[in-house]
């Protein structure tokens, strides 16, 4: 049997590099590994590995305060109108309103 067919071999600082590529890449986990030839279910349960014990990104593991829009900058103050946007990742934004 030859251990060619078989994917290399990496250290926890290797799979903390490339859990931070993907970040920085702004693609999906899957989307990631299928460019850079990793396996996703070997990437995924590393980077979960990595979460757990603290050694993620200091990006991922800080708090963002969100403060309210003073009222003259809604449309109409005496509305319950809403509006939230975050940018998760490059090219990635989820909206909230009401």
């Amino acid at each position: 049997m030859s251990d060619q067919s078989r994917t290399p071999r990496r250290t926890a600082e290797q799979w903390q590099r490339l859990v931070d590529q993907q970040i920085q890449s702004g693609l999906s986990g899957a989307a990631f590994c299928k460019a850079e030839g990793i396996k996703y279910q070997s990437f995924m349960n590393w980077r979960t590995k990595l979460t757990q014990t603290g050694d993620a990104p200091a990006s991922e593991s800080q708090f963002i305060e969100l403060t309210a829009a003073e009222p003259d900058q809604l449309h109409d103050a005496s509305s319950s109108y809403w509006l939230i946007e975050l940018d998760l990742a490059p090219g990635v934004q989820l909206r909230i309103a009401r």
